[in-house]
């Protein structure tokens, strides 16, 4: 991976120990695991969250509308490069998209990563959603506005219910997140999972579901659980696509349990 020359990124760090690195989603930034960074996680971990380019204070190169996942993935190495420590890497979503691209290049200090959710096919054969859902979010743009559009997007990802529960003020901030999102969108349309090459990443792996997700998540997650040699998934009880925030206890408790295991962390 060759890492972009850009602006810093925006980051945020929290606690001491094990270098624990958070990546977000769509339509957020690092604010995603606010309840993380100010929780007794920090107590055991050293917790860093970043805004990813094109989202919160980390802004686009001029000229581009959006950064490939593997442009991603490179400004995340260079991140943690800097914080001189091995890391688990967590990745919300688009995020986890972002930390596999980051396992195929095996970087020595990678200890493992844990991915929640990654909105990416099944197979390398599946239909693209995420074409023909960028198609449908761009129609509704142009029809009744962005913030209709990336709207749209958060109850398709969350369902109308989880939706409903946000708090207004998290409603009202996502809504403008559309170009981060159709950014996105275009990033994921572009990716190639190729699920045949998954069995040469040695990095452990974590995969968790939220119970309460849409249904659409799980196949994917059983893929990636076949296809990482020695990968492991959980359910996070009673939580949704937004599980950090959702269940933060039972989230924190997976991804303590998991970093013991790998001897990241003590017992």
């Amino acid at each position: 991976m060759v890492p972009l020359m850009l602006a810093p990124l925006h980051v945020v760090r929290a606690g001491a120990g094990p270098l624990v690195v958070l990546v977000h989603g769509s339509a957020t930034d690092h604010g995603t695991w606010s309840i993380q960074l100010a929780s007794k996680l920090t107590e055991r971990v050293r917790l860093v969250a970043y805004d990813r380019r094109g989202a919160g204070r980390s802004p686009l190169p001029d000229g581009r509308p959006f950064l490939s996942i593997a442009e991603h993935a490179a400004e995340l190495a260079t991140l943690i490069e800097g914080e001189a420590a091995g890391a688990l890497v967590v990745g919300s979503s688009f995020g986890a998209a972002v930390v596999l691209e980051l396992a195929r290049h095996a970087p020595p200090w990678l200890a493992g990563m844990v991915l929640l959710e990654p909105p990416l096919p099944p197979s390398d054969h599946a239909p693209d959603a995420q074409g023909a859902l960028l198609l449908e979010l761009d129609r509704l743009a142009a029809a009744e506005g962005p913030p209709a559009a990336a709207e749209r997007f958060l109850r398709t990802v969350l369902g109308d219910a989880a939706w409903g529960r946000l708090p207004r003020a998290f409603q009202d901030r996502s809504r403008g997140f559309w170009p981060q999102i159709r950014g996105d969108c275009h990033a994921l349309a572009a990716y190639r999972v190729d699920y045949g090459s998954l069995g040469a990443i040695a990095t452990p792996a974590l995969l968790l579901a939220g119970e309460r997700s849409a249904p659409y998540f799980r196949p994917t997650i059983d893929a990636l659980v076949g296809a990482l040699p020695g990968a492991r998934m959980a359910v996070v009880p009673a939580a949704g696509h937004m599980m950090q925030a959702q269940a933060p206890r039972a989230f924190h408790d997976r991804l303590l349990s998991f970093a013991t295991a790998i001897g990241h962390l003590a017992p």
